[in-house]
């Protein structure tokens, strides 16, 4: 449970890095504007990258599978 936080709050730091969610503070209240486009893009981003990661990883492991790899 406390990875699922945490990754969610690592997710929601990075759309407000990248500016696909926008917090605007006025006297009163505080307005949350969020770019659908940005965050479709940014989780396109994050999804090609962490598949680029995966297949790194399968094939590091292939080679250290491998006879004669010790």
């Amino acid at each position: 449970m406390r990875v699922f936080l945490f990754l969610a709050a690592l997710i929601l730091v990075g759309l407000i890095i990248t500016g696909a969610i926008k917090l605007q503070k006025s006297d009163k209240s505080i307005s949350i504007q969020i770019d659908r486009d940005k965050v479709k893009e940014e989780a396109s981003t994050v999804v090609d990258k962490g598949k680029e990661v995966l297949e790194e990883a399968r094939s590091a492991l292939r080679e250290t599978r491998q006879p004669g790899n010790d």
